[in-house]
């Protein structure tokens, strides 16, 4: 009896084991309809702390911002028609410094967010990573996700 009881304890941790996780990697990124395929040279998608991470120079590319990287400092800076983002390696805070409007108003204040989880680096490819819902969401995109498909759905709000 003691041998069976041992045996099912086994099979039982091998079934818990074997499982797979809640958390998926999403396969597909579709951005205002569209199915964004990142080229092999720029990087992939990746999961790291249950969370969906692009290469944050394709993404922000794709939606028609300008990103420059200051390797000493591990910093992103993405530009776009009415503001920058500063992303650090390493730091959960995503800084947004709006640009004076065109009749050269007084900017208004900078922003901060905090993440979730952190940018990071693959040393591998030399590309920085950041979660797609939050920086999407901080440049007025809504996410969706189907867990169906695995895919993640950015749309200009």
């Amino acid at each position: 009896m003691k041998r069976k009881q041992v045996l099912a304890l086994l099979l039982t941790g091998m079934l818990l084991l074997s499982g797979t996780s809640v958390f998926a990697v999403a396969e597909t990124i579709i951005i205002n309809g569209a199915v964004a395929t990142i080229p092999a040279e720029m990087g992939s998608i990746k999961e790291m702390d249950s969370r969906t991470f692009v290469p944050i120079r394709f993404v922000m590319e794709y939606l028609g911002c300008h990103v420059d990287f200051d390797d000493a400092n591990m910093l992103a800076t993405v530009s776009s028609d009415t503001c920058a983002y500063l992303i650090q390696e390493g730091n959960p805070v995503l800084f947004t410094v709006p640009y004076p409007d065109p009749e050269g108003e007084t900017l208004s204040e900078s922003i901060s967010r905090t993440m979730d989880t952190v940018p990071f680096i693959d040393l591998e490819e030399s590309r920085m990573y950041i979660p797609i819902r939050f920086l999407a969401e901080a440049i007025g995109y809504d996410v969706g996700w189907d867990g169906d498909t695995q895919t993640v759905t950015l749309t200009r709000n």
